[in-house]
């Protein structure tokens, strides 16, 4: 088992280096005491493959912490265990912002300000920094910057795709809250107001046969397929996921179905996790 141990200064991100990493599948636990690695090791070996990583999240808020790392260090390597070190800081003033925005105390300040808190801890954590064997500076990285430079720094994690979910709705019942990207289609021609059609619905061939006489649908089809194939990289690269395009007409029942169901059958084969609901119809 890959150990990877996430350390740093407070307040520097350690947390979302964390949830990073654990998003993509990673087994992630936070704030391990150093005497409990190696028996937790011991015991996730028994339960996982041999080639899962273990990701932990160790600071100086143990009080045997900067002292016991070290040797800890040593015997995992001596005995063969595959280990890197992630220490994660930021600048002074980085720190010091943020520490005010969440009015949070520094652990280490005691009754002095959090720029003496900062202080001492980088002094003493500064032996643990120099065994690093990755620095991880996010003074000006943003979550999405972050993830990037984790799968740059720790390669062949496994990939977490975004889950794409397609869902087809009926503008007179509202917008649904959780779409990330909405498309009307109510100015396309309603087979409602065609006597066969109106009681099927758009899953039914007959009304996307009726539909797909038209031009202007046949090219809304053919613009939502392009957007998210140009889209969705994007998004997974921003690290979402959970990704909702939301289609929608007058009564949910026949163009969004119909739109929904078209467009999945086009990227079901190029896109890992894909959905559809329609909202109007399912219930």
């Amino acid at each position: 088992m890959e150990l990877i141990v996430v350390t740093g200064l407070s307040g520097a991100g350690r947390h979302s280096v964390l949830g990073a990493l654990e998003d993509t599948g990673c087994t992630a636990l936070d704030n391990v005491p150093v005497r409990l690695l190696e028996p937790l090791m011991e015991l996730e070996s028994k339960l996982q493959a041999s080639h899962d990583r273990l990701v932990v999240g160790m600071d100086s808020r143990q009080a045997d912490f900067a002292s016991e790392f070290g040797p800890l260090l040593e015997r995992l390597r001596i005995g063969n265990t595959p280990v890197q070190v992630v220490f994660v800081e930021a600048s002074d003033d980085i720190l010091l912002r943020r520490y005010s925005e969440t009015r949070r105390p520094h652990h280490l300040a005691l009754l002095g300000t959090a720029g003496e808190g900062i202080r001492r801890e980088r002094e003493l954590l500064a032996p643990i920094r120099a065994l690093a064997t990755t620095i991880l500076d996010t003074s000006h990285l943003s979550l999405s910057e972050l993830r990037l430079r984790i799968a740059a720094l720790v390669p062949h994690l496994p990939t977490r795709h975004t889950a794409v979910r397609l869902l087809s709705f009926g503008f007179k019942r509202g917008v649904p809250a959780d779409a990330d990207v909405i498309l009307d289609a109510r100015f396309l021609p309603n087979p409602y107001y065609v006597e066969a059609l109106k009681p099927l619905n758009g899953k039914d061939w007959p009304v996307q046969e009726y539909l797909l006489e038209a031009p202007e649908f046949r090219e809304f089809l053919q613009r939502a397929e392009d957007w998210l194939r140009w889209s969705l990289p994007l998004v997974q690269q921003e690290g979402r996921a959970y990704h909702t395009l939301a289609i929608g007409c007058t009564g949910g029942q026949h163009r969004s179905v119909a739109l929904v169901e078209m467009l999945a059958h086009r990227l079901r084969n190029d896109v890992a996790a894909l959905s559809i609901r329609h909202r109007e119809l399912d219930g």
